[in-house]
């Protein structure tokens, strides 16, 4: 389970921090090194015979969550080459329908937050 700690300083939402952004260990921060926007903190789970790496499993979800301004940035450039494909025939057109199906409703869900 990931939980992200992020500080919220007013009780009306806003647009996410700008990217790029990167780790310092499970902290997410912006690329001026401002204040951290988020923290990726693994909880254990006591039903779990085997427990986790828990240290190596929060700095992979760190940087996943770092790594968020830019894939949501390449989902945007790609998404229109992805539309011109469905009338190209050298595409499968079921598979590129598919991805930008996929394409969209991740926008969707990243946009309304």
């Amino acid at each position: 389970m990931i939980v992200i700690d992020t500080p919220m300083t007013t009780d009306k939402l806003t647009a996410p921090t700008p990217g790029p952004w990167h780790t310092q260990g499970r902290y997410i921060v912006p690329a001026d090194d401002g204040p951290s926007i988020g923290n990726a903190t693994i909880l254990k789970a006591p039903s779990l015979k085997k427990q986790p790496d828990f240290d190596a499993q929060g700095y992979a979800n760190a940087r996943l969550m770092a790594a968020a301004p830019e894939m949501l940035d390449l989902l945007y450039t790609c998404l229109p080459f992805i539309e011109d494909a469905t009338d190209d025939a050298c595409y499968t057109h079921d598979i590129v329908v598919n991805l930008e199906k996929r394409i969209k409703a991740l926008l969707t869900q990243i946009d309304k937050g």
